[in-house]
């Protein structure tokens, strides 16, 4: 008897929708792209339990009529192609007939459409692949999928969905790709009943961003115009002094399909090279347009990939429209490192040739300073100021000893006089100025969460800190930022911030577990308009939310209002922090538990309550903290994962200066 055999086409359903039906998103995007194929010009998604339990889809296109509904859910039936050189100019954003097959080989389907010429419209029925009814049914134009129970007869499949927020915060992303594309349709989004998301019909890109994200976020734009020979990018970039710390601001499109490339995605960072810190990326609406025969979308069965035929020309088209955009726009730019006075950034290079101008002005390059200006920037003191003396969106508070006893940490006053090039030399401040970044959606807590590789360095990491308070002296301090100290061991520096970010995320972690935490009512309510992605993960961290001493309300749709704060931080801090928070969610899709959301709301209350760098402390002061430092759980790292100490043993010192 032979051993190999033909799979029932049922199975073969199934297998196939482990590729096309990754997650519920990946039916929202299937169903998203056949309405806008069949030339809708309304979509409404409805979804329940982030789409495991319902996601309807409705549409105003073309709809179909009895026949193609029924044969619209075989295998490999489409209405897009018809030979195999079809392949090599697609145009539509479906093409490939496995969809809706796979689809109904995994869930509950119902379908009802009809189209403009016939009198009744078509209700078709099928749980698990198998057609259950078809028949007459009243309907308006255009088509509606109603899909529930998904992977009822797969709980393999169920058990690796992700958190409901999760699920949404998917479906909600998706959604606004597509709402982006096709500014000219009307999006309405709702989650359990609550709308979402819901845009009217526009006509530009730029007009769908403010519909989305709002002004803030609009206003920091730059427009992207390019074109070489037949290929064409369109959309807008982020200010290099706007960044965020993910790429989930990064939308890249290629022929009106969505997509996910690593060729745009390099051409995008390499633009901004030299003009951004590592860590960040800029946000990004890219529309690229090639010849259909010059891009190969049928590389997925998701049709996310693509590969394109002349790479280099998409890439360096692509990266040199958004250089000359930027310097055309004067954007300022964030430099690696202190000015010199020799200190020029590279030229742009000019695209390959353009159809329409360039925004006009030449690339960028920093002003030339006086060696009288530029020892002034670099050595400028810190503002009298504490609030002015924070970079943007952070704040401090005095560092409050538990006790009486302690000794208080004042906030000290300084001279603003610019110094003499000779004895003391001051630390370098951060000031107010152009170069200063502005960060939308900061992953919790600080910029830079890894550890340094310290495998080249004679300071190495106090991992193992069996230190004596009373044996560690410090000494002073270096830019006033790091406590140099010294015990029996040899010396040690001492990152100031991140030391009291431990101390107070461990003191709110003990709170929160005795239920003490301390709120602070806001004279008005704020205000704040979340984005689809935003509002979808607002739902999951509410609860842990009001925890930690929040109190949020919600408005209409998409916005809430802020009623009250922890009280350990400042007001102006509240609403960066919530954002991070929200954003935050999203990395649940890599591992994030809920012990560890809030163990990260924890780490952004401390770090937006610890004191900063940049700011002179008493040696009274330095006693304290360390003492303190030394009393946490986890002295050795802050909150992210970062060294609090860095130590060199006497020994080594001896070695280096070759004594031993």
């Amino acid at each position: 008897m032979s051993k190999i055999r033909v799979l029932p086409d049922q199975l073969a359903n199934q297998i196939a929708a482990g590729e096309v039906v990754e997650r519920p998103a990946s039916i929202v995007k299937e169903l998203i792209e056949n309405a806008i194929d069949a030339g809708a010009t309304r979509l409404r998604v409805d979804i329940e339990s982030g789409g495991r339990r319902l996601i309807r889809i409705a549409d105003d296109g073309e709809g179909m009529m009895r026949d193609d509904a029924i044969l619209a859910f075989e295998r490999h039936a489409t209405s897009k192609i018809k030979t195999a050189d079809d392949l090599g100019s697609i145009v539509t954003l479906g093409f490939r007939g496995e969809a809706l097959a796979s689809i109904a080989a995994v869930s509950k389907v119902k379908l009802l459409t009809q189209t403009a010429n016939d009198l009744v419209g078509t209700q078709v029925e099928i749980h698990g692949g198998k057609m259950l009814n078809v028949k007459d049914a009243a309907f308006a134009r255009g088509s509606e999928f109603e899909i529930k129970s998904l992977f009822f007869n797969v709980p393999a499949r169920l058990k690796f969905l992700k958190s409901e927020a999760t699920e949404s915060f998917h479906i909600a992303n998706l959604v606004t790709h597509y709402a982006l594309a096709n500014p000219k349709l009307a999006f309405t989004l709702t989650n359990n009943g609550r709308e979402s998301l819901s845009v009217t019909p526009v006509e530009t890109v730029r007009e769908r961003a403010y519909q989305l994200f709002g002004g803030d976020f609009v206003g920091a734009l730059i427009e992207v115009y390019g074109e070489a020979g037949e290929t064409r990018v369109t959309g807008f970039v982020s200010s290099p002094s706007v960044t965020r710390t993910t790429k989930d601001a990064q939308y890249f499109f290629v022929n009106g399909r969505y997509v996910r490339d690593k060729v745009l995605s390099r051409a995008l960072t390499e633009a901004y090279r030299a003009m951004m810190p590592a860590g960040v990326y800029p946000s990004a609406m890219l529309f690229v347009e090639v010849p259909p025969g010059d891009v190969d979308v049928n590389v997925h069965p998701a049709k996310t990939e693509v590969r394109f035929v002349r790479t280099t020309i998409v890439h360096d088209t692509v990266r040199d429209a958004i250089r000359a955009s930027i310097g055309g726009a004067k954007a300022a730019v964030t430099p690696l490192a202190p000015l010199e006075p020799s200190l020029t950034l590279p030229r742009v290079t000019e695209p390959p040739r353009y159809e329409r101008p360039m925004p006009s002005g030449e690339a960028y390059q920093p002003p030339r300073l006086s060696r009288e200006e530029m020892v002034a920037a670099l050595y400028a003191q810190s503002p009298e100021s504490p609030e002015e003396r924070e970079a943007p969106g952070s704040a401090s508070v005095p560092l409050a000893p538990p006790s009486q006893s302690s000794p208080q940490l004042e906030q000290p006053r300084i001279n603003l006089t610019t110094p003499e090039p000779v004895t003391d030399i001051p630390a370098i401040t951060p000031t107010q100025s152009k170069f200063t970044p502005i960060r939308y959606g900061i992953r919790i807590g600080c910029l830079g969460t890894k550890g340094g590789d310290f495998s080249h360095s004679p300071l190495k990491p106090a991992n193992d800190l069996s230190l004596i308070p009373d044996d560690i002296k410090p000494l002073g301090q270096m830019h006033n930022s790091f406590i140099i100290a010294v015990d029996r061991v040899g010396f040690m520096l001492i990152d100031q911030h991140v030391a009291h970010e431990r101390i107070l995320f461990e003191q709110h972690w003990q709170k929160l577990n005795e239920k003490q935490i301390e709120s602070q009512r806001l004279l008005l309510p704020e205000a704040i308009d979340l984005t689809p992605a935003q509002a979808a993960a607002f739902d999951q961290l509410a609860p842990e939310l009001e925890t930690n001493g929040f109190e949020i309300g919600q408005l209409s749709g998409r916005t809430i209002a802020v009623k009250a704060i922890p009280a350990a931080i400042p007001k102006d801090a509240a609403k960066a922090l919530l954002i991070s928070l929200l954003e935050a969610i999203e990395q649940e899709r890599r591992g994030l538990t809920m012990d560890e959301i809030r163990a990260e709301i924890a780490a952004g209350l401390a770090c937006r309550a610890a004191i900063k760098i940049n700011m002179i402390l008493t040696p009274e002061k330095m006693t304290w903290l360390i003492d303190e430092l030394l009393k946490c759980n986890n002295p050795a790292t802050c909150p992210h994962g970062r060294p609090i100490i860095l130590r060199m043993t006497s020994r080594e010192i001896e070695k280096a200066f070759q004594r031993i």
